[in-house]
């Protein structure tokens, strides 16, 4: 028996992506000086407030910078604030323990008063909102440093991170004011892994960086580089320096730091760390890759190391070994407690992923697959009352009772090998204990992972020791509980809000696709389809049906609001990129549109595709993809790298088909917008650095002309990820950025920063959604959820003198009265529907002309037009089926006696797509009998 295999994340490949979009071709580095630029400029630029309508004066923009997004007012926070993200860092206040901060890798600081019953952001207006790291000062717990940047490396030749920060940011008041220090703006400061403070000088300060190990004598003001690794290649070991540990019982700075990720790492010890650079080799193996460190609070002579394996084998970023020392960590003191060569096949998978490693023990199939992430998951924490209990968090958490010789798994992922999610979720990267925790009265333990913070009561409940235990999905002692109240850390892909804007769904890294509604609120999202999500779709008129996807070209379908899903791939032999756009036509939501290194074509709502073109120009895959509204011919698609391809054959074109190409600049295209009103209007954005990152077309795509504004409303150089125009002002821009919003006035010829107190976060997704006549913007952040606000809130009022218009099959054509007062109100008039046309619009009361085209066909047809932010829905009927039935009986068989019947007879057939009356005959022993059956709505044969 086999069962498919379906991993939740796939973290190198989200790596990998993210600098795709923005590395400029033949570069290894992003160049964070771009952001230091960006947000100086910023400071610069024009202001506006969408909200307000109007711009905003320096005093005004720098008092909502000082407030959070959540206490402006003016953005509402949608979510999920149940649902968290990637948290690498947890603080506990240990005099007041309420007091708890929390750190998403994109989405900043978080504050709780009430042991994390609700959270709220500190640090949304830092500059930079990428967390690795923070510490909090032991004898003034309101003073906290916070490390930016994410420092993981995902291979041996890999020399930058994901995420990069900006240094080390500091407060003394408990997170209300931060400050950047100084002398942490340099490069090597762009990946804090650790910081931790002097347990004997609050001055003392040491962080591991990407070059090293850092100190500061004087509270951060100052600092020196006091050790850097080399590693195989004469530079900085890989990756640079890890994790640190220091002693607490000693009269001097004891510490230790793990160096290196995927060449031989390295642990180092200094026993006067502020005084002399004397930094030796305690523990160091071939085989040994990134290493994480804890040292027993109970007994600080007792020293813990859990290492990830770089060797080329079934243990790949798994485990290597998990060492002890009993001698404060001395050369020649560490013994190995576990290896991955353990006849014990459950103690040496603690860093893989258990449903792989337990496959054939299970009985679904084989399977050796040890492999792991320990590159990107991996810490180790020691219980403050006992040295021998050990945890380890990989992608589940284990725990030993032994020192680290036998483990049992303390909060498991998965529910045994079914890939359903577990009670807690996968990718553990902190562990911390309650300040108070005892081992009696207090078991409490708190975790952050990918999926946001978690805590348990019990930390000494009973784990699973055993692969049958885990194949039959026993439950542990040890109980979960999530913390993520209000926690708003999620980093979406892709997201979209309902036609009536009351729900929103969205793709997101290694929480899937979620959903959330107005009536839940923040923290009623939940998971409608699993993985890392991607983008998504709503057909327009049947609300219902969802599209959603997963990595590459993996669309599902839901006809029933996302309570279930099924593939709609059928016809599809190609793969995309690791975020595979596809949108729904407009005119028809029954059709989209999807691509690889090809593009395709689905006309029955993903049941089946077909090809559309040729091989695509250009070397890259599509990234982008749009259809016009209101002409479904033309269909334009960007490549990832730079190329813009259109078709004005959309309904025709198949794998013979040569799109167009056109070159703007090299780069990834990260998104392609028509304008609402107007399809030879085209937008398109880039997110690579360097050049011009907004572009717009006024011929459908022949043509492109650059639109990053001039002078002060000019925009910085920084990736550009998504268009929108506001259907009731199209010369309203916005774009979303890796800065946040900006907004245009005057269809691109300057911008200024949208300064509604919107988060410097960046904004992956945007979608301008109208409804009686209010324009909504909707903003999805890769760090901050998601988030929406008004945008003409004004006094307009526009109204029609019906919502639905019933014609006849034939073509036909009028007007519509729109009301629109007070004068000065603007008003716009476009279909979404190839067979009905419109034109209007106008400031004040008018009409709109309407056209639409005879129905050919047997069936009734639906079509919607957008009219002054009111939706016109034209219900037309097909033509009338005169044609008489054919009907053709199969059982009982024609002409086939059939005996001893007394009551009733089934009959069973099929007749043809038409309506009517049609004889039977029947012939009996007394003679003939004759039926007339009705078919009253047949179609297909049915």
């Amino acid at each position: 028996m086999d069962k498919s295999i379906k991993l939740y994340d796939k973290p190198r490949e989200a790596f990998e992506f993210y600098r795709q979009k923005r590395l400029p071709e033949g570069e290894t580095q992003l160049p964070v000086e771009k952001y230091f630029d960006a947000s100086e400029k910023m400071s610069r630029m024009p202001h506006f407030s969408s909200a307000l309508d109007r711009s905003l004066d320096s005093r005004e923009w720098k008092e909502m910078s000082r407030s959070s997004v959540k206490d402006s007012g003016i953005w509402s926070q949608l979510g999920p604030g149940n649902i968290g993200g990637r948290t690498r860092s947890i603080l506990i206040n240990p005099l007041n323990p309420e007091i708890m901060y929390a750190a998403g890798v994109s989405g900043g600081v978080w504050k709780t008063n009430d042991a994390g019953a609700s959270w709220n952001p500190i640090t949304d207006f830092i500059g930079n909102l990428t967390v690795g790291s923070m510490a909090m000062d032991p004898s003034s717990p309101d003073t906290i440093l916070v490390g930016t940047g994410e420092g993981v490396v995902v291979s041996e030749k890999d020399t930058v991170g994901d995420l990069r920060g900006a240094g080390i940011f500091k407060t003394t008041d408990g997170g209300m004011n931060w400050t950047r220090l100084e002398n942490t703006k340099t490069a090597d400061f762009y990946y804090v892994n650790d910081i931790v403070f002097s347990p004997l000088n609050r001055n003392r300060i040491y962080a591991a960086t990407r070059t090293g190990v850092w100190r500061s004598l004087d509270a951060g003001l100052t600092w020196e580089n006091v050790h850097n690794p080399l590693g195989q290649n004469g530079g900085t070991i890989n990756g640079g320096c890890f994790d640190l540990a220091i002693r607490s019982d000693l009269p001097g700075d004891y510490l230790l730091a793990a160096c290196g990720s995927f060449e031989q790492s390295t642990v180092y010890r200094n026993i006067k760390a502020a005084e002399t650079l004397n930094w030796i080799s305690v523990l160091t193996e071939r085989g040994m890759g990134r290493t994480a460190l804890a040292i027993a609070p109970s007994d600080q002579n007792v020293v813990y190391a859990i290492a990830s394996s770089i060797e080329n084998n079934n243990y790949r970023s798994a485990l290597y070994a998990v060492f002890r020392s009993g001698d404060g960590g001395s050369p020649g003191s560490w013994t190995s407690q576990t290896r991955n060569s353990s006849s014990s096949k459950f103690n040496s998978a603690i860093l893989s992923t258990p449903p792989l490693a337990f496959f054939s023990d299970c009985g679904y199939g084989s399977s050796d697959d040890f492999s792991g992430q320990a590159w990107y998951d991996l810490v180790i924490a020691v219980d403050p009352v006992d040295s021998n209990r050990v945890w380890v968090g990989g992608i589940d958490i284990f725990r030993s009772d032994d020192g680290g010789i036998n483990w049992g798994l303390a909060g498991p992922v998965y529910k045994g090998t079914s890939f359903e999610l577990g009670p807690i979720h996968p990718d553990q990267h902190v562990l911390v204990f309650h300040p108070r925790y005892n081992g009696t009265t207090n078991r409490q333990l708190f975790v952050g992972n990918d999926g946001g913070l978690y805590r348990t009561d019990n930390a000494l409940g009973s784990v699973l020791t055993t692969i049958g235990s885990y194949c039959t999905a026993e439950k542990s002692g040890i109980d979960w509980i999530s913390l993520n109240n209000n926690y708003g850390v999620t980093q979406f892909y892709f997201g979209l809000a309902t036609p009536d804007g009351k729900s929103y769904i969205g793709g997101t890294q290694d929480n899937g696709t979620l959903m959330g509604t107005d009536e839940r609120g923040v923290n009623g999202w939940r998971e409608i389809n699993g993985g890392d999500g991607g983008y998504v779709a709503i057909d327009p008129n049947i609300p219902s049906t969802i599209f959603a996807s997963y990595t590459s070209i993996s669309i599902r379908k839901s006809t029933d609001g996302g309570a279930t899903f099924g593939s709609a791939t059928s016809g599809i032999e190609d793969f995309g990129l690791f975020i595979s756009p596809f949108v729904l036509d407009p005119s028809e939501p029954s059709r989209l549109w999807t691509g690889g290194n090809y593009i395709w074509r689905s006309v029955n709502g993903g049941a089946r595709w077909e090809l559309a073109s040729s091989l695509t120009s250009g070397g890259s895959q599509v990234s982008a993809i749009a259809a016009a509204p209101g002409d479904a011919k033309r269909v334009i698609a960007g490549m990832g790298d730079g190329y813009i391809l259109r078709t004005d054959d959309g309904l025709t074109a198949n794998s013979e088909t040569f799109w167009s190409p056109t070159l703007p600049r090299r780069g990834f295209v990260s998104s392609i917008y028509f304008d609402p009103v107007n399809s030879d209007i085209v937008y398109a954005t880039y997110s690579t650095f360097g050049g011009t990152h907004v572009w717009r077309s006024l011929n459908g795509g022949v043509s492109w002309s650059a639109l990053d504004g001039s002078g002060s409303g000019a925009l910085p150089d920084i990736p550009v990820h998504a268009i929108v125009a506001d259907p009731a002002n199209t010369a309203r821009l916005y774009i979303g950025t890796d800065a946040g919003v900006f907004v245009s006035s005057d269809a691109g010829a300057s911008w200024a920063v949208e300064n509604s107190g919107f988060a410097n976060v960046i904004t992956e997704s945007l979608q301008m959604h109208i409804a009686n006549g209010v324009s909504t913007l909707y903003a999805f952040t890769y760090g901050r959820g998601a988030w929406r606000v008004t945008v003409n809130n004004n006094s307009c009022n526009y109204s029609l003198p019906t919502a639905t218009l019933k014609l006849n099959a034939s073509a036909s054509n009028g007007t519509i009265d729109v009301k629109a007062g007070p004068a000065g109100c603007n008003w716009t008039a476009s279909s979404r529907t190839t067979w009905l046309k419109v034109a209007g619009g106008g400031s004040s009361d008018g009409k709109v002309a309407y056209s639409v085209e005879a129905n050919k066909s047997l069936d009734s047809r639906i079509g919607t037009a957008l009219i002054a932010g009111k939706t016109l829905t034209v219900i037309q009927p097909g033509l009338e089926d005169r044609e008489v039935p054919l009907i053709s009986i199969r059982n009982p068989a024609p002409r086939a006696p059939v005996n001893n019947i007394t009551g009733l007879i089934n009959l069973a057939g099929s007749v043809s797509d038409n309506s009517g009356v049609r004889e039977v005959r029947w012939e009996t022993s007394r003679g003939r009998v004759e039926l007339l059956l009705s078919v009253l709505t047949v179609r297909n044969g049915v």
